[in-house]
């Protein structure tokens, strides 16, 4: 367990860069509907790059992709592959194929990938000692190959895009995800009191909203609904004093962050074999 905290410690400090760095890009992207959406979309992308026998990314390809999920509708797809042009995570189609409708992935996008995959996979070697990350880095071309291995296990999988209410309460709002992380991460060490709750020290509903660019509203309301669900609390009425986490809470995080490692761990094998190379 203390190897797992050292792991996810790496990985949840270097997203939350990354959030710093990229607020526009990551406040859109760190709900788990968007999430699942920007890795099918490059799945697909990279799929199509590795065999051109493969559909191209379209509304139509990403909706029959996640439909096992039920997270969006067509409409719903087309309006974040739109969205995505905006903050430049996709460009907009040759004027050849303007009909499809279906813009391209960027090279920025697959630039914010590869830093993804790597952060996860550097998180993998602190827990296990391995040396993913390094083939990677060696082959930066293997993303093409292990991205999609990867979004497919974890997109498609319920224990992922439906977790507990507790933990779907954040995921499911924007820039939710990354409040979790910090939460949590500032649990680490910390012992769960006689009623289950690990204080976390102080938490205001409007630190967080200028830490993540969001308003105190959206915050607050994401508190108050992991209030009413006993996720967590304050000390005293009003959101004041020290905080606390649910030892629930706490446990539903890490076994959804778990999810999301075995898949990552189990797709480098199917990726580097798909490829034709060793790991």
């Amino acid at each position: 367990m203390p190897r797992f905290w050292d792991g996810l410690s790496r990985e949840v400090e270097d997203l939350l860069s990354v959030h710093a760095t990229l607020p526009a890009e990551v406040h859109y992207l760190a709900d788990i509907r968007h999430w699942i959406l920007i890795q099918m979309a490059i799945a697909l992308h990279f799929e199509r790059q590795c065999d051109e026998t493969r559909p191209p990314l379209s509304p139509k390809t990403l909706t029959a992709a996640i439909a096992v999920t039920g997270i969006a509708s067509r409409n719903t797809v087309r309006a974040f592959l739109n969205e995505m042009t905006r903050v430049q995570l996709t460009d907009h189609p040759p004027r050849a194929v303007q009909r499809q409708r279906a813009p391209q992935v960027s090279r920025k996008s697959e630039r914010l990938m590869l830093t993804y995959i790597d952060t996860h996979l550097r998180a993998l070697d602190t827990i296990d000692g391995g040396s993913r990350s390094g083939a990677l880095r060696r082959r930066p071309g293997m993303l093409a190959y292990l991205q999609p291995c990867f979004a497919r296990r974890i997109c498609l999988s319920p224990a992922w895009y439906d977790p507990p209410a507790e933990v779907r309460l954040f995921t499911n709002s924007a820039s939710g995800s990354s409040v979790l992380h910090d939460l949590v991460l500032s649990a680490r060490q910390r012992s769960a009191d006689a009623e289950g709750r690990i204080w976390v020290g102080q938490v205001a509903a409007a630190q967080v909203a200028q830490r993540y660019q969001v308003s105190v509203a959206h915050v607050a309301r994401m508190f108050g609904k992991a209030r009413t669900l006993g996720a967590m609390g304050w000390a005293r009425p009003g959101n004041r004093g020290d905080c606390w986490i649910s030892e629930g809470l706490g446990r539903a995080y890490l076994s959804w962050q778990a999810e999301k490692l075995a898949a990552l761990s189990a797709a480098c094998p199917e990726a580097w074999a798909r490829a034709g190379v060793s790991g």
